[in-house]
């Protein structure tokens, strides 16, 4: 996430040469049973809905294009893992996962569906590390469509994470690319495309005194240890930075994107055709959306496309609180295309 530095763990640089060193190792298994959940039932779910006016809700369906708000919660708990969520997915039952920087995961039902309504919360790698290093900070996420096994990037580390969905095994993939981005801008957006291709977006700006392009990674299938993947750049509207990518119907991408102003954030979703990747050249995105209004704006970091038991395309959004639950919040929005917008207009 592109927080300041301050707002980071510090990392000494012993601990860079024990990261650098963990690239040389292969992959890793590490079996056993699933977490225990820190199950807290307690989190206030508050609809936002209500508390828009009319003239509110006008101005909203302006920026948001081709979707329409179809609902707006801010979710809130005390539960020492709840919060600062990075990624996001929905399972084929429904259920969505949030992952988060502090080493968090929320599975959770959907607040729009009837009760009952359950949240279980974990730790993805507890008690675990690579020689005294633990990685905390998942940014980005994709749910295997067939096994349902989810994987996770992580900011600052050199490898990809593989989990079950229980999380009861998990196997690190070494990434030495990732070493190429510093520890605060790594692979914040990812997403396996409907080829089985894989598509990694780092959050920093490929090039000195240009806002608006990326580096990007494309792997031929799921990324295997040490892979050396095809390179990129994604174009982005100038000055936001990519969150997440969501793999829509068709096999396009949408990309999130966010920018830090003096006013708060500002949210972009733009859409992209995979089919126009290039090694060594540039994806062009196309804006479709804007989050700008002050009762939704936040610092969205999490996304996912799935559909409505109507079949309507629906994009969930979550938010980051980044530990900062007395000026920022959990918000989690959904969208979904306008009645009689189809997908091809897009």
């Amino acid at each position: 996430m592109a927080i300041a530095a301050a707002m980071r763990f510090l990392k000494p640089a012993l601990i860079a040469s024990v990261l650098l060193a963990c690239t040389l190792l292969p992959l890793t298994w590490l079996r056993g049973p699933a977490p225990v959940p820190n199950n807290d039932p307690r989190i206030a779910i508050t609809d936002l809905m209500p508390s828009l006016r009319a003239e509110d809700r006008g101005r909203i369906a302006r920026e948001l294009g081709p979707f329409a708000l179809a609902g707006a919660w801010q979710l809130a708990s005390d539960n020492a893992l709840f919060g600062n969520y990075s990624a996001l997915g929905q399972f084929a039952d429904g259920t969505l996962i949030a992952f988060g920087d502090r080493n968090d995961a929320l599975y959770f039902t959907p607040p729009d569906r009837p009760g009952p309504w359950r949240a279980e919360m974990y730790r993805p790698i507890e008690g675990s590390s690579r020689r005294g290093y633990i990685d905390v900070d998942a940014e980005s996420l994709f749910i295997d469509p067939v096994r349902q096994d989810l994987f996770v990037g992580y900011e600052g580390s050199p490898y990809y994470y593989h989990f079950s969905r229980t999380l009861s095994w998990r196997e690190t993939i070494p990434a030495p690319v990732l070493d190429r981005w510093n520890g605060n801008q790594g692979p914040e957006a990812m997403a396996r495309l409907a080829d089985g291709r894989v598509v990694v977006i780092g959050e920093l700006y490929a090039r000195w005194f240009d806002r608006r392009l990326h580096p990007a990674l494309l792997y031929p299938g799921m990324p295997r240890p040490g892979e050396m993947p095809a390179l990129f750049e994604v174009e982005m509207p100038e000055g936001f930075r990519p969150t997440e990518l969501a793999l829509l119907p068709d096999g396009r991408l949408l990309v999130l994107g966010r920018k830090l102003t003096l006013a708060g954030f500002r949210t972009t979703i733009s859409i992209a055709d995979p089919a126009a990747i290039r090694p060594g050249g540039v994806l062009p995105t196309r804006e479709l959306a804007r989050i700008t209004d002050p009762r939704l704006r936040e610092n969205y970091e999490g996304m996912t496309v799935t559909r409505d038991a109507d079949g309507a395309v629906t994009v969930w959004l979550i938010a980051d609180s980044n530990l900062m639950v007395w000026a920022q919040r959990t918000l989690l929005l959904k969208l979904r295309l306008r009645p009689g917008q189809r997908l091809s207009d897009l």
